[in-house]
């Protein structure tokens, strides 16, 4: 191999491994991580919640929605999502699975959050992207229960 070609390996080396990996959808990224820390920190001090499952990390384009389903065993829930400094508004809302709504949070801010107490079932969670500066945005969901 001559040295052009193993330069232009060597320079397309970072870019083929970047893309060749996948985002992972339950690692917080740094620049969320001490938001998302200090949340689950306070839910767990003041309220006495245990996370539900590991944190979900999403992408959202405006206009976008993310869909999360659950099976919860009932009791009293709290959710909330958090986004990084590009995103102006982001909506989340539970559902029940006739599609009622249980819990909503539409105002216009960057760290929606609710609380709500169910019986057992299966509820699904959206979060909406609604206003975004640099999409995409990268979003949290934290989710806990007590």
């Amino acid at each position: 191999m001559n040295r052009t070609a193993f330069t232009r390996t060597l320079l397309a080396l970072p870019l083929i491994l970047l893309l060749g990996t996948p985002a992972h959808a339950d690692t917080v990224p740094s620049g969320l991580y001490g938001i998302y820390a200090s949340s689950l920190q306070a839910g767990m001090t003041n309220g006495n919640y245990r996370e539900l499952f590991a944190p979900k990390v999403y992408d959202l384009n405006n206009g976008q929605t993310a869909r999360v389903t659950m099976n919860l065993l009932g009791g009293e829930y709290k959710v909330k999502a958090i986004c990084d400094d590009d995103c102006l508004d982001i909506d989340l809302e539970v559902r029940d699975e006739r599609g009622n709504r249980v819990a909503w949070d539409y105002a216009a801010d960057d760290e929606p959050i609710v609380t709500f107490r169910v019986g057992p079932g299966r509820y699904t969670v959206n979060l909406s992207m609604e206003d975004c500066d640099w999409t995409p945005c990268t979003a949290v969901l934290l989710s806990l229960y007590r």
